[in-house]
Protein backbone atom coordinates (compact mmCIF):
# COMPACT_ATOMS: atom_id res chain seq x y z
CA UNK A 1 0.00 0.00 0.00
CA UNK A 2 2.94 2.32 0.70
CA UNK A 3 4.31 2.11 -2.80
CA UNK A 4 0.88 3.20 -4.31
CA UNK A 5 0.58 5.60 -1.91
CA UNK A 6 3.32 7.20 -2.53
CA UNK A 7 2.95 7.14 -6.55
CA UNK A 8 -0.75 9.05 -6.11
CA UNK A 9 0.91 11.50 -3.33
CA UNK A 10 3.71 11.92 -6.16
CA UNK A 11 1.04 12.64 -8.85
CA UNK A 12 -0.19 14.76 -6.28
CA UNK A 13 -3.43 13.06 -6.00
CA UNK A 14 -6.13 13.58 -3.12
CA UNK A 15 -5.04 11.62 -0.41
CA UNK A 16 -6.66 13.54 2.48
CA UNK A 17 -9.69 10.92 2.70
CA UNK A 18 -9.11 8.23 5.60
CA UNK A 19 -10.59 6.04 7.94
CA UNK A 20 -10.50 5.17 11.36
CA UNK A 21 -9.02 1.30 11.54
CA UNK A 22 -9.90 0.33 15.04
CA UNK A 23 -12.68 -1.87 14.33
CA UNK A 24 -10.05 -4.47 12.99
CA UNK A 25 -8.79 -6.29 15.97
CA UNK A 26 -5.45 -6.43 14.38
CA UNK A 27 -4.80 -2.58 13.39
CA UNK A 28 -1.80 -2.55 16.02
CA UNK A 29 0.08 -4.61 13.69
CA UNK A 30 0.38 -2.31 11.09
CA UNK A 31 3.63 -0.25 11.39
CA UNK A 32 3.74 3.12 12.12
CA UNK A 33 5.64 4.02 8.48
CA UNK A 34 2.31 2.26 6.50
CA UNK A 35 -0.15 3.41 8.92
CA UNK A 36 -1.32 6.99 6.44
CA UNK A 37 -1.55 4.52 3.43
CA UNK A 38 -3.43 1.65 5.42
CA UNK A 39 -5.92 4.46 6.40
CA UNK A 40 -5.91 5.47 2.82
CA UNK A 41 -6.47 2.59 1.20
CA UNK A 42 -9.33 1.32 3.03
CA UNK A 43 -10.97 4.34 2.83
CA UNK A 44 -10.37 4.34 -0.94
CA UNK A 45 -11.70 0.62 -1.18
CA UNK A 46 -8.44 -0.25 -2.75
CA UNK A 47 -8.21 -2.84 0.09
CA UNK A 48 -10.65 -4.53 2.39
CA UNK A 49 -9.99 -6.46 5.66
CA UNK A 50 -9.71 -10.22 4.89
CA UNK A 51 -12.25 -10.61 7.69
CA UNK A 52 -14.99 -7.97 9.03
CA UNK A 53 -12.37 -7.88 11.85
CA UNK A 54 -9.05 -8.21 10.89
CA UNK A 55 -6.72 -6.49 8.13
CA UNK A 56 -3.67 -9.15 8.44
CA UNK A 57 -0.85 -6.25 7.64
CA UNK A 58 1.74 -8.77 8.43
CA UNK A 59 0.21 -11.05 6.36
CA UNK A 60 1.43 -13.10 2.79
CA UNK A 61 -1.16 -11.40 -0.36
CA UNK A 62 -2.08 -14.32 -2.93
CA UNK A 63 -1.67 -13.40 -6.43
CA UNK A 64 -5.38 -12.66 -6.99
CA UNK A 65 -5.58 -10.57 -3.93
CA UNK A 66 -2.82 -8.42 -5.44
CA UNK A 67 -4.14 -8.18 -8.66
CA UNK A 68 -7.37 -7.14 -7.06
CA UNK A 69 -5.67 -4.28 -5.39
CA UNK A 70 -4.19 -3.21 -8.73
CA UNK A 71 -7.56 -3.51 -10.14
CA UNK A 72 -9.37 -1.69 -7.90
CA UNK A 73 -6.29 1.27 -7.49
CA UNK A 74 -6.46 1.90 -11.13
CA UNK A 75 -10.17 1.82 -12.23
CA UNK A 76 -11.82 2.68 -9.06
CA UNK A 77 -9.46 5.34 -7.81
CA UNK A 78 -7.13 6.44 -10.72
CA UNK A 79 -10.49 6.72 -12.42
CA UNK A 80 -11.82 9.84 -9.97
CA UNK A 81 -9.12 11.61 -10.97
CA UNK A 82 -10.20 14.07 -13.92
Amino acid sequence: MTILYRYAKYKELDLSETVDLSDYSDMGNISNWALDAMKWAVEAGIIQGRTPTTIVPQGTSTRAEIAMIFKRYIEDFLGKVD
